[in-house]
Parts: C-alpha cells; sequence; structure tokens
C-alpha cells in the first residue's frame, strides 16, 4: 500500500454534499481514509467566482498514481465536473487533485507530481499542515509548514467546525450494527452516533444474563446456559427495537443476531453448537430485516487494555487466546455467510473518543461502505 495525499475543493451547488459525496467515492474506488482535515473557507484562486470550500486527505492505495489520477477524474465528471481546455478557471461542483503519492517525482504530459504550486496556494497548504505539517516536498525539500511559513499567498482560510464533515449515515427502517471482539469499543461508538443523530440506540443486554460471570468461572458448566439465554434475548430485543423504536431514521445497536453463532461455536461442544444453530435458523427463519454491518477491528493488547480499563470483576481474567479465538471465529463466519455483507474498518489509529478529526474520519468509512 502506497500514501497519497488528495485535496478536494467545490464552489458550485451545494458544496459541503459535494466534498463529502468525493471522500466517499475515493474509499470506495481509489483506497483507505488515513487523514482527513477539516474543511476550509477560502476565496476563489485565480478568477472571480464564490468562495470554495477545500480539504485535504490522506489515503493508502494499491492503484499506482496514474491510476490514482484517472480514478479521481472519473470522480469529478461522474460528479458534474466539466473540465475545459480553456486556460481561465472557473467555478466547479469538485475538484480534486493529486498533490503527492509518497515521494514520488513524475513529469509527464499526463501527471506532475508533486503537484505544481503548492506553495503558493494557502486553500491547499493550510488543511494539508493540519494533516502533516512534516511532510517533506520532494522538490523543493521543505516541509509543508515551511512552505506555509514562507508563501505569498496572503489570504487566509476560514475553518469550519469539524462536525460538518459528518455525513448522512441512516437509511429509512434500517439497523447500522456495529459488531467486533470484546472490548473493541462497540458500546462507546454506537451510543455516540445515537446521540449525535438522534436516532434509537439497542444496547445489549448482557447485565441481565444470569449466567455470565459464572460462564468466566466454569465456561464448560455455564456454557450451554449462556449461550442459549443471550440468543433468546436478542431476539426478544431486536423485536421489541424494531417494533416499537425504529422510525423512518432508521437506528443504531452495538451487537447482531449472528452474534450468538460464533460465540456458541467458540464455546460449545460440536454436539450442543448443532443442537444450538438448528433453534437459531428456526427463529431466524420468522425474523428478517434491514441492515448494514460495519465489524470494528483491534489488536489483542490493545482489547486487553479497553477491557481492564472498563473495569468489570468477571472479566479480568479473559486471556488473549480467547480474545483470538474470537478474532478468528468472525473471520470464518463472515467467509461462509457470505449474504451477511460487511464493512471493516480498523481502529488501530482512530480514536474515535478524544479526538475528533478521528471521529469524522470513522463516519465518512462507514458511509463508505
Amino acid at each position: 500500500m502506497s500514501k497519497a495525499y488528495v485535496s478536494l475543493g467545490s464552489n458550485k451547488g451545494n458544496c459541503l454534499e459535494n466534498i463529502q459525496e468525493a471522500v466517499i467515492q475515493i474509499q470506495k474506488k481509489i483506497g483507505v481514509l488515513t487523514d482527513l482535515s477539516s474543511i476550509y473557507i477560502t476565496p476563489a484562486w485565480g478568477f472571480e467566482g464564490p468562495d470554495f470550500l477545500n480539504a485535504c486527505i490522506g489515503i493508502s492505495t494499491e492503484c499506482e498514481p496514474l491510476k490514482v489520477l484517472e480514478k479521481l477524474l472519473d470522480i469529478e465528471q461522474a460528479m458534474g465536473r466539466v473540465r475545459s481546455d480553456e486556460p481561465n478557471y472557473q467555478s466547479r461542483p469538485i475538484d480534486l487533485d493529486l498533490l503527492f503519492y509518497e515521494d514520488q517525482i513524475i513529469s509527464t504530459p499526463a501527471l506532475t507530481l508533486p503537484h505544481p504550486r503548492i506553495e503558493l496556494r494557502n486553500f491547499i497548504l493550510y488543511p494539508l499542515n493540519e494533516i502533516n505539517p512534516e511532510l517533506m516536498h520532494p522538490i523543493l525539500q521543505k516541509t509543508i509548514s515551511d512552505l506555509l511559513s514562507a508563501t505569498p499567498d496572503k489570504s487566509k482560510p476560514k475553518k469550519l467546525p469539524i462536525s460538518d464533515w459528518s455525513p448522512p449515515l441512516f437509511e429509512a427502517n434500517k439497523i447500522l450494527i456495529f459488531e467486533g471482539n470484546i472490548g473493541v469499543g462497540k458500546t462507546s461508538l454506537a451510543q455516540k452516533i445515537a446521540k449525535q443523530y438522534q436516532v434509537p440506540f439497542l444496547q445489549e443486554n448482557f447485565r441481565e444474563n444470569p449466567y455470565l460471570e459464572k460462564f468466566y468461572t466454569n465456561p464448560q458448566h455455564y456454557a450451554l446456559a449462556l449461550e442459549n439465554h443471550f440468543m433468546e434475548d436478542r431476539f426478544r430485543q431486536f423485536h421489541i427495537f424494531i417494533s416499537d423504536k425504529i422510525t423512518k431514521n432508521g437506528g443504531v445497536a452495538d451487537h447482531s443476531l449472528f452474534r450468538s453463532l460464533i460465540f456458541a461455536q467458540i464455546n460449545l461442544s460440536k454436539s450442543d453448537f448443532d443442537t444450538f444453530k438448528k433453534h437459531y435458523l428456526a427463529l431466524s427463519k420468522a425474523f428478517s430485516f434491514p441492515q448494514k454491518v460495519i465489524y470494528l477491528h483491534h489488536k489483542i493488547d490493545q482489547l486487553q487494555d479497553n477491557i481492564k480499563s472498563r473495569g468489570r470483576p468477571y472479566e479480568k481474567n479473559i486471556a488473549s487466546t480467547y480474545l483470538e479465538k474470537i478474532e478468528r471465529g468472525y473471520q470464518l463466519f463472515f467467509k461462509k455467510e457470505t449474504e451477511i455483507v460487511h464493512g471493516f474498518i480498523d481502529l488501530s489509529d482512530l480514536d474515535f473518543i478524544s479526538d475528533q478529526l478521528a471521529y469524522q474520519r470513522l463516519l465518512l468509512r462507514i458511509k463508505a461502505f
């Protein structure tokens, strides 16, 4: 995977929606969003026109530089950008420029890298300095921070609130479901999103399971009772949630129904699991609903830190080997159950609790699935 930086601009139409949509399409067609600046209001550069909204992003991509450029142009065209051969600049619904690709220097009729005149344009330098001030310009041999301090551009881009990045996430009657290992942050994220978007939230009812603490002290004896209780309670809770809580704005949950299958296969004997699965499938046949599943991933050591931080006494002895089994269980499940389409997000570099730009990156990545 290679690192690339892209600038985004819009001064025609619904500029905020245009910027958001461009980021979503870049993720779908080019690579993973790794860096996100704030959105800035900047004056039109090189011509008289309405102010622009500008931002910069970093992406991780398998595409070569020219292919990245081709895909950016395709996105522009699909969003209504008509490039003109005339030398004068014009207002446009979207403007996407490949600024850097690793430290490559390219000069061809089709592509110039780094992008020309970066050092003269505050609408690029301000957002790029926000996400990577130490990024080195491979020709000028100066950092973005140095270029910003020396630029002749006297314009002062105005930074908008970080929350302006938040895209619409929910579809009518569809549940956004977060899944993942113990301690990955499903509940924290689901609660945060439910509060921001003002949608109903379904939290796993684990505290009401009378076998949970007993399971951690004697797993073999209590596993079947634990999993049966979880399964039946999850189906009951989802029935109530969909019947009484879900509105046209949708809803969010910190667990799925199929979570029961994954944990049961890990914790039960083969014969018990076979019986358990028949019961699960019988309940499932009479109950279906539209859902969007996002699988959250963290490294095992981070999961253990998170589990320790939340301080549940019965979880203090959860072994890394058990967490590894759960991780493999999800991988096998998604590999076999191809009808359950899901998105995968690695939270290793996304502190969505304390870093608001990381949270916005996460929302944009969720939207891209």
